[in-house]
Order: C-alpha cells, then sequence, then structure tokens
C-alpha cells in the first residue's frame, strides 16, 4: 500500500531537476555579463511581466520534457553509468538551447544581438550537466550505501521455477545495488536444474504454501514466472491472497508459455513485468505524509522537552527500572521494530504476563486488561492521558513508524491473527494514533478494530490524516477507552 521510497524520489526528481536548472542558468548568466543577480532581474522587459512569466514557465516545461523523453526518470533501483551520462548530456543539450532561445526572447534589444547570449546557453549546458549528473551520482551511492546496510530493501517471493525465473533472479543477483532481496522460491518442485543449481534462493514450499508464506515472511511484492495460460487458477489465487496482505503482484515474461518467450525475456538485461495487483498510494501525497511528520514530530520533541523531562523523573522516583520501556512491534511489511514508550507498568512486566492473561478484556489476539496489577501509580496516569506515548516521536523521525496510522501491534498479538485481511494493516507504516483511538480505543471489538484500519488504508488521504489529529487531542481528554 504504502508505495517504496523509489517512488517518492522519482516523483519529486524533476521538481528538484527544474530549480537545479534555473540556479544553473542564473550563475551562467551573472558569470558571463558580470552583474548582480538584481541587476540581471532587472535587465528584463519589466513592461510585459505576464509574457515574460509565461515564456518562462514554457522553459520550465520545456526542461522537463527534455529529460524526461531521455529517460532521465525511468526507474531508479536500475541504472547503467555510460548510458546514463549520455542521457544526461544530450538531455543538457536540448536545455541549453531552449534555454537560448528563452534568454533571445526576454533579452533587451542590445543583449539579442550580443554573443554573450551564446556563452551563457553554452555556460549553462555544461553546468547543469555537471550539476545534474553529480546530484545523480551522489543519490545513487547514498542509495547505494543504504541498501548495504539492509535499508530501504525490497523482499520479493518468486512464484516459479523454470528458466525465466532463473534469468531474473541470476540479473537481480548480479545488481545488489539494486536492493532487492529474494527471499525464496515457490513451486511444487525445481522444473529448471540451472535454477536449482544457482544456489540463489532456497524452494520454501509449493504452489499451495503462498498463504502461510505471506503471514509468515516480509514480502513486499510477488514475481509470477509462470505461464498465466497454464496456471491461471493458481494465479488467480495468490492474487487473491496478496489483495488480503496488501501486496503487489507482478507477472514476469509473456501470457503464453512459450519456451522462445522464455528465451528472449532477459536478452537485452532489462525487467519486464506486467502489475497484475498494486495498491500504493499516491507518492506526493506520501511525501507530504512524510515530511509533515518529521517536522511535527522533531516540533513538539523540542517543545515537549521539558515534560519529557519531568516524566523520566516521575518514573524514576516512583518505582525501580528504566525510565523507557522497549517492546518489538510488529511494522511495516511485517519488519519487526522496537517502540519506545514511557514505562507504565512494573519493571518485570513481560515475565508477569503468564499471570495475567487469564484476564483478558478483549476479544480476539490482543490483550486489554484495565486494572492491570502490573501498572504502575505513576503509570496508570500517563497511560489515562496518553503521556505514555511520546518517546514514539523519535519512532516517527527515524521513520518505523507515522503520526497516523494503524496502531503497531506485540508479535504475539500478531501470532494470534485468524484472518489474512487482518494483516493488511501491515501494508502501511504504523501510526501513534488512528481512527480506533479517536473512537473509543479498548471499548471498540478487535474486528471493528481492523474494520477501522482497512477503512483508514482505502480512504487515507492528507486531508483525512489532519482530520484525525485533531480528533485525537479532545480523544485524549476525554480518555475514553484507555487502559
Amino acid at each position: 500500500m504504502t508505495p517504496s521510497n523509489r517512488a517518492t524520489i522519482l516523483e519529486l526528481a524533476p521538481v528538484g531537476d527544474i530549480a537545479l536548472l534555473f540556479c544553473c542558468l542564473g550563475l551562467s548568466y551573472v558569470a558571463t555579463v558580470h552583474q548582480p543577480v538584481f541587476d540581471v532581474l532587472n535587465s528584463l522587459e519589466t513592461h510585459y511581466p505576464i509574457q515574460v512569466f509565461s515564456s518562462t514557465f514554457v522553459l520550465a516545461l520545456g526542461w522537463h520534457v527534455a529529460l524526461r523523453v531521455n529517460g532521465l526518470y525511468r526507474g531508479g533501483r536500475r541504472r547503467e553509468s555510460l548510458r546514463e551520462t549520455l542521457k544526461v548530456g544530450w538531455a543538457c543539450s536540448f536545455c541549453a538551447l531552449l534555454s537560448l532561445v528563452w534568454l533571445w526572447l526576454i533579452g533587451s534589444g542590445s543583449m539579442r544581438n550580443s554573443v554573450d547570449l551564446v556563452v551563457v546557453a553554452v555556460l549553462f549546458g555544461i553546468m547543469s550537466f555537471a550539476a545534474i549528473l553529480t546530484t545523480r551520482l551522489i543519490s545513487r551511492a547514498m542509495i547505494q550505501t543504504f541498501r548495504a546496510r539492509g535499508r530501504n530493501r525490497r523482499h520479493i517471493l518468486i512464484v516459479g521455477t523454470n528458466r525465466r525465473a532463473n534469468s531474473f533472479v541470476r540479473e537481480l543477483a548480479g545488481h545488489p545495488e539494486w536492493g532487492y532481496c529474494v527471499q525464496g522460491f515457490v513451486d511444487d518442485q525445481w522444473w529448471s536444474k540451472q535454477t536449482a543449481d544457482s544456489h540463489l534462493g532456497a524452494l520454501v514450499g509449493g504452489l499451495d504454501s503462498v498463504p502461510e508464506l505471506l503471514r509468515t515472511l516480509p514480502v513486499d511484492e510477488v514475481i509470477v514466472a509462470l505461464p498465466l495460460a497454464s496456471f491461471y487458477q493458481q494465479i488467480a489465487g495468490i492474487i487473491s491472497s496478496c489483495r488480503d496482505h496488501g501486496i503487489a503482484v507482478r507477472f514476469l515474461g509473456t501470457f503464453f508459455d512459450r519456451e522462445d518467450s522464455k528465451e528472449t525475456a532477459f536478452l537485452h538485461g532489462t525487467i519486464s513485468t506486467i502489475t497484475l495487483h498494486d495498491e500504493s498510494w499516491n507518492a506526493w501525497a506520501f511525501m507530504i505524509k512524510r515530511v509533515a511528520d518529521v517536522m511535527i514530530c522533531v516540533l513538539l520533541l523540542v517543545t515537549l522537552a521539558p515534560l519529557f523531562l519531568m516524566i523520566a523523573l516521575l518514573i524514576k522516583l516512583t518505582s525501580p527500572g528504566p525510565v523507557f520501556f522497549r517492546q518489538t512491534r510488529m511494522g511495516h511489511g511485517k519488519r519487526p521494530f522496537e517502540i519506545l514508550k514511557f514505562r507504565t507498568m512494573v519493571q518485570n512486566a513481560e515475565r508477569l504476563m503468564a499471570q495475567v492473561e487469564h484476564l483478558n478484556e478483549t476479544q480476539g489476539p490482543t490483550f486489554k486488561l484495565k486494572n492491570d496489577p502490573r501498572i504502575t501509580p505513576a503509570g496508570k496516569f500517563l497511560r489515562k492521558t496518553s503521556l505514555d506515548e511520546i518517546p514514539q516521536l523519535i519512532n516517527v523521525v527515524v521513520g518505523e513508524m507515522s503520526l497516523v496510522g494503524p496502531r503497531p501491534l506485540p508479535l504475539r498479538d500478531y501470532e494470534g491473527f485468524s484472518q489474512d485481511w487482518h494483516r493488511r494493516r501491515f501494508s502501511v507504516k504504523p501510526g501513534i494514533t488512528c481512527l480506533w483511538q479517536i473512537m473509543g480505543r479498548s471499548s471498540i471489538g478487535f474486528d471493528e478494530w481492523m474494520a477501522l484500519d482497512m477503512r483508514y488504508i482505502d480512504q487515507w488521504s492528507v486531508w483525512l490524516d489532519i482530520k484525525i489529529l485533531f480528533q485525537t487531542i479532545p480523544a485524549v481528554f476525554r480518555g475514553s477507552g484507555a487502559v
């Protein structure tokens, strides 16, 4: 559901490139005519501001077309350095030509006849080429560093063990910088000896085991390498299971079981897939959500620092043990992470769980107990006011959580899930607050809670997040459903 970071970066890249090109154009003009920036702006025809604005907008649009036509925004995981350098060179040449025409149109009469315009255009072409290529090389190096450390990796499950699947996985193995991690192959047997001998992934189960694998493995995408004509029913079942979990499904190769199709699928070293199911959020809106998360959380951490310190002192003075409670929770893509909260229970609360588990007051796999004997007096106040959640702002800043999203559940609760559609909540980042939080919290049954999470995922928008955030404040003061 949540789009990958790659999609967000691809959406932001054109805006950054246009801004970079305008900077290069301004610098090249100033370096040529030796005038301050404000004098350059005054040199434009001020009698026709609408025409100047319109021509500038057309120039930006022309730059964008030149960059896009030359393939600078096609994918982010796979790039060939020489080919990309040539593409950037051609794109910047077209941009320089467009800039020359623009300068001639908006320049004064004296400037239209000056060779300085040609010098500006040439210098702009050189500067823009260096700037765009450098930013891409730096970005790629940073992304590869993150992926080498296990960050921003896409976990994929390959359905099929034929030669088509073998070609696909071999290509991925040859380019670890793309950031893909193969979780294994799914098939009733090894249909290709080459695939079995490649040791690029284990046979983790048969075709009927896909639902169980999706429950237990972190999987971002399922790649189907089976011939569609021969395995239509099985593929339909796989798509249905992936839809329950909110996982994308892509089909590899052609729609027909022909040997020549299998061999020509990757002759040119490209990965070609057909998307059978994908419910990714809009990348622009997701980017806004992430930026807002970081900005708001940093502001709150600074503003609430005195309160943060007071709560820490309260905990230390009223009960022995650490200030923070750390627990492994299930996060986005079924990836575990460590959540931070102010400690509200006695120090050995986790070990005492077996003694109170039979007192559970909720249905389903979750555990809620209003008068839990493990809660300290200070902890009861912190829970009632939701102040124990403040440290989760740190989880949001580092990218493990969001301000708004389904509440992260302990591994114990996740292991008790009985319906696959419940697991679809892990297709987005968990949040500090959500619809469940503002509509009653623990007073809501488990199935209704899960239904609210599905409603949030299906109807998500930036505006919905804003409404939930504002409605969280009175819900916290009411303390309804808090345990």
